[in-house]
């Protein structure tokens, strides 16, 4: 009896060690370009009577994000075999080589045991979405803007304050009451009272930069709309959200750059208005502008406002071309040189003696 007990055991195990399953995994493609999508294929083929756990959507991809996933159905094979596959829809937004990490799915063969299968990693290549010679422009275009060197100096001093900060402060080591120095609550405090006159200052400085400042005035020096204009475009173009795909928010950044320009330069209104009332109020303003600079402003704000509101999915060839339209504007429209004044008020003057002129004050605006 004992015997017969041991052999339908073994029967029993072995019918249980008979039943397996496989896996395999597959990606394409391998090499995209940031926000790409790629397709995520996870295959198992397993006998009847084995449970396979599926994970869904709370499958652990690593860097990856799952946009979507489709479970298929099941499908039994000549052999008697029962394959089945989940596709998953995955994405990234940082350039680099990633690994979608070993995919780990368990399964029970009829019993209490718990299995598990494992895949082999798959590499993928992030690239870009600039070319080296976009990511050149874009750095000789930040290095030739001196106010754009005067932000870095201004990170660095935050920087700084914060590596100050850091040496006030310390990890606890122990689980006991710390009795801080007298310096140490006077340092903080120090260095709490310098951030906030930072933040007041910076606030105070956005929202009066249009004002002129006397001399007990506690905003920054008044910067020049077209310094304030161009640093701010070189601030958009080092930024990454082309990179990221939101092209909605990176031209509304221009167009607001380009209006808070036209408000603060040419003295309309611009900032609330729509693009037709924009126009008007640059043809009624009186100010020099050629028929070419009036028309880069409508094609700017024209093209803008396709992708804010039309949902336009601008052309590679828009992002650093609309920018460099737009600084194109500022430099031949930005108050000129004392020297250079002085020069074309001098010719005007010999225009009016020699060749009857325009008139007095009429200014022509040099490229």
């Amino acid at each position: 009896m004992r015997n017969l007990t041991i052999i339908l055991l073994f029967i029993l195990s072995g019918a249980v060690l008979a039943q397996s399953a496989s896996i395999e995994t597959r990606a394409d493609p391998t090499t995209i370009t940031i926000g790409d999508i790629i397709t995520y294929k996870v295959i198992i083929s397993y006998d009847p009577g084995i449970e396979v756990a599926w994970p869904g959507a709370g499958a652990e991809l690593g860097q990856f994000q799952i946009t979507d996933y489709e479970l298929g159905d099941p499908d039994t094979l000549d052999n008697g075999i029962i394959r089945r596959e989940i596709t998953y829809f995955i994405s990234t937004y940082d350039t680099g080589d990633w690994t979608i990490p070993p995919t780990a799915i368990a399964y029970t063969a009829g019993t209490d045991t718990t299995y598990f299968l494992k895949a082999e990693p798959i590499v993928i290549t992030v690239k870009s979405l600039l070319s080296d010679s976009d990511w050149a422009k874009i750095r000789a275009f930040a290095e030739s803007d001196t106010q754009y060197a005067g932000m870095e100096k201004r990170i660095g001093a935050g920087q700084a304050l914060q590596m100050a900060k850091n040496e006030l402060l310390h990890d606890i080591t122990d689980v006991k009451k710390i009795v801080r120095p007298a310096r140490f609550w006077i340092g903080l405090g120090v260095v709490a009272l310098i951030l906030a006159a930072l933040v007041y200052g910076f606030v105070f400085w956005r929202r009066h930069r249009g004002e002129g400042g006397g001399i007990f005035s506690m905003s920054a020096p008044q910067i020049p709309p077209h310094e304030a204009a161009l640093a701010e475009l070189a601030a958009l173009l080092a930024s990454q959200l082309i990179a990221k795909k939101e092209f909605k928010e990176y031209y509304a950044r221009l167009s607001e750059i380009l209006r808070d320009y036209i408000e603060h330069r040419i003295g309309v209104p611009a900032l609330e208005l729509s693009t037709w009332e924009t126009m008007r109020n640059l043809e009624e303003s009186g100010f020099p502008l050629e028929s070419d600079q009036f028309e880069l402003v409508r094609e700017i704000l024209e093209r803008s406002d396709m992708v804010k509101f039309a949902k336009l999915i601008p052309p590679d060839d828009w992002h650093l071309e609309i920018v460099e339209m737009a600084r194109n504007f500022v430099e031949r429209t930005k108050p000129l040189e004392p020297a250079k004044e002085a020069a074309v008020t001098g010719d005007e003057e010999s225009g009016d003696s020699d060749n009857g002129g325009a008139g007095p004050g009429v200014k022509e605006i040099v490229s």
